[in-house]
């Protein structure tokens, strides 16, 4: 048995951290995900790998705005902003703010073609600087957005992303942060989206960054990790805190924009299944309740949201429409803890959760009369849990549950009023949402 207890003096705003990677009309506008977008709330679509490979020539990627880089770049003629401009119109359109990855897509074919260094770090970011003023002040018959987030680069430690030397990229990283914070004052520069949480190419980033005599832009740092076990989630994370830490970075926002499950890279089918199912489901709760309840990740975002790629289980095609119509997306198991987090995060501060197992992760959140908690059994056996509800408003609630066999499953409406304890039976990779706000 397995108890749940709130404390209601643990008070923290609930974070953006159910956002997503890509937008949601993906394979050039023929999969529609819009209206589970709404229904989810996203609160950010990180620009990455759009219409991969290589952004389909036309998407995000600097060489696809860019397509002759001796061309002057202060000319608007030089830029091929439409199916880019498109793409983030229906994100901005279901409320999902653009994180834009200022750089290419990674590149796993034996010939690489836009992965090396820039020819000339300055111009390529002046380039960076009429993308952001094409977005943010109307450039090139551009847009307003505020877009605020800007990543320079994308796994540069890795030989699918970067064919520099680690200095060479230190240097492109410091040429263009410093240009584009100098121009937009008010935006968020940072990266650079690396593999994981520590290795020697990152400790020499931050090392650099932080030692230079001029100063610097690094307003966020980005990593990545895909994983099964919570603990070696856990152990990532602290390695992030203590890194910043001991360069003095405290005030530097942990960006935590690409996970997933995965249970073996020598074996990536296998997950490829499992991260559709229940066992995704759970997964991502678990995720997010312990991001929201036990980090100070300011915001994240699950690789990915392309309805179709293998590392999407948030979605699938459920009926194909004739031809020139969209095809309608369906929602997959691991939706739905995006959904319920997305009412935690409505509510706007969460109250710390405490179980008595480490299988079994919560997070919640109260706002006058109302209230909402995600609770996951994650990679454990069937048990018995119990939430204490003593606390939390004498509001109508009701209990939508997800296991192997249900999906979404609306268990019951009871009042917190009258019931203090609930007890739940939840079999093995399962969640639950408990929340006065009917879905």
């Amino acid at each position: 048995m397995v108890d749940v207890r709130f404390n209601f003096k643990d008070r923290q705003p609930v974070r953006p951290l159910h956002g997503v990677n890509l937008g949601p009309m993906t394979k050039v506008f023929t999969y529609d995900a819009r209206p589970l977008y709404l229904e989810a709330g996203f609160p950010y679509a990180r620009l990455h790998d759009v219409e991969y490979p290589y952004g389909s020539g036309e998407f995000v990627d600097i060489p696809c705005i860019f397509k002759d880089f001796s061309a002057d770049e202060t000319d608007p003629a030089s830029y091929n902003f439409g199916l880019t401009d498109a793409y983030i119109e229906k994100c901005i359109e279901v409320g999902a703010e653009p994180l834009f990855r200022l750089g290419v897509s990674i590149e796993h074919a034996p010939v690489k073609r836009y992965i090396y260094p820039p020819a000339d770090f300055d111009k390529w970011a002046r380039i960076c600087e009429h993308i952001i003023a094409h977005y943010n002040e109307g450039w090139a018959d551009g847009y307003r957005w505020n877009i605020r987030y800007w990543e320079i680069w994308n796994e540069p430690e890795s030989n699918t992303m970067w064919l520099g030397t680690p200095e060479q990229f230190y240097e492109l990283y410091a040429v263009t942060a410093r240009h584009l914070k100098s121009r937009f004052p008010d935006i968020k520069v940072g990266g650079s989206a690396f593999t994981c949480a520590h290795n020697d190419f990152i400790e020499g980033f931050v090392k650099y960054v932080t030692s230079q005599s001029e100063p610097i832009p690094f307003d966020f740092f980005s990593w990545h990790l895909y994983f099964v076990k919570m603990s070696t989630f856990k152990k990532q994370y602290a390695l992030t805190v203590d890194l910043l830490k001991r360069y003095g970075c405290e005030g530097v926002e942990n960006v935590f924009d690409e996970w997933n499950y995965m249970r073996d890279w020598k074996d990536q089918a296998d997950s490829y299944v499992k991260l559709k199912t229940h066992v995704g489901g759970a997964f991502c709760a678990a995720t997010l309740a312990y991001m929201q309840n036990d980090t100070d990740i300011a915001l994240a975002t699950y690789y990915e949201a392309d309805v179709v790629k293998e590392w999407c289980g948030l979605f699938c095609v459920s009926e194909m429409g004739i031809a020139m119509q969209k095809a309608k997306v369906g929602a997959l198991k691991p939706f739905y803890p995006f959904k319920y987090f997305n009412e935690i995060y409505k509510l706007g501060e969460a109250v710390r959760a405490e179980s008595s197992s480490e299988n079994v992760f919560a997070t919640a959140a109260v706002k006058g009369s109302e209230f909402a908690i995600l609770a996951a059994n994650y990679r454990n056996e069937d048990t018995e849990v119990t939430f204490d509800l003593s606390s939390f408003p004498d509001a109508e609630f009701e209990v939508r549950y997800t296991d192997e066999s249900v999906t979404d499953l609306k268990l019951m409406t009871l009042s917190a009023a009258s019931v203090k304890q609930l007890t739940l039976q939840m079999k093995d990779d399962s969640f639950v949402y408990i929340g006065s706000a009917k879905l």
